[in-house]
């Protein structure tokens, strides 16, 4: 099948200089460079997106690590830079290292992957690495939510035990019975029920959670003189 101008002119401007493609392509691409100047320009917003999708079939990888995403384009010897240059003119920021004496153009965000994948035409490709994102993102959700439930029971956890060591030894000193009434009624609740939370200890007292905190607090007050 006949390439079209588009393919021509990626053809022209990315296989000459991709020697591990071997004779055929090569041969291929100088029929394409000479078929109408097709290495003239990309000036066209088809070819521009055509030559990105050379630069990913030629020489390109996508990788989803602990550290993020990564779309790396290795373009061919001698192509670094006008590869760059497209890049940037389809509103792309890629950053550039030297891997093996071979410049390495690379995106990181994963809207700029998503938009570069929508560019070139690799829809399969980017349905993947969306699926892979929203589940990668679920499960971060998930864990951040999971991770604050923890925190939260354990300073829950830390909160009680010091309103329990203190209601203990104002008790054992004597102190705990020259305390208000409301106070010494929070005191025992919270002896009575060591694990229940703030609210539960409202409901057994029939008033409310801030109550119980000012009360639970007075004692603390109380043990720490």
């Amino acid at each position: 099948m006949r390439p079209s101008v588009c393919d021509r002119r990626v053809l022209a401007a990315l296989l000459p200089r991709a020697l591990h493609l071997g004779a055929p392509a090569r041969r291929l691409a100088h029929s394409s460079e000479e078929r109408g100047g097709a290495r003239a320009s990309l000036r066209r917003a088809c070819c521009r997106r055509a030559y990105l999708r050379g630069l990913f079939l030629s020489g390109g990888s996508l990788s989803a690590g602990p550290s993020g995403y990564l779309l790396e384009l290795r373009p061919p010897r001698g192509e670094a830079r006008r590869a760059a240059s497209v890049l940037r003119r389809e509103g792309f920021a890629p950053h550039a290292r030297t891997r093996r004496a071979r410049t390495v153009l690379m995106l990181r965000d994963g809207d700029a992957i998503a938009s570069f994948l929508r560019h070139a035409g690799a829809g399969e490709t980017l349905l993947r690495f969306e699926a892979r994102r929203v589940s990668r993102d679920m499960r971060g959700r998930t864990n951040a939510i999971v991770n604050a439930d923890a925190a939260n029971l354990a300073r829950a956890v830390v909160a009680a035990w010091v309103q329990l060591e203190a209601i203990r030894g104002l008790r054992k000193s004597g102190r705990l019975a020259a305390l208000p009434q409301p106070v010494r009624e929070a005191a025992a609740a919270r002896l009575r029920a060591p694990e229940a939370t703030l609210a539960e200890l409202a409901l057994r007292l029939d008033t409310t959670k801030w109550v119980v905190r000012q009360r639970l607090r007075r004692v603390l007050d109380e043990a720490a003189r």
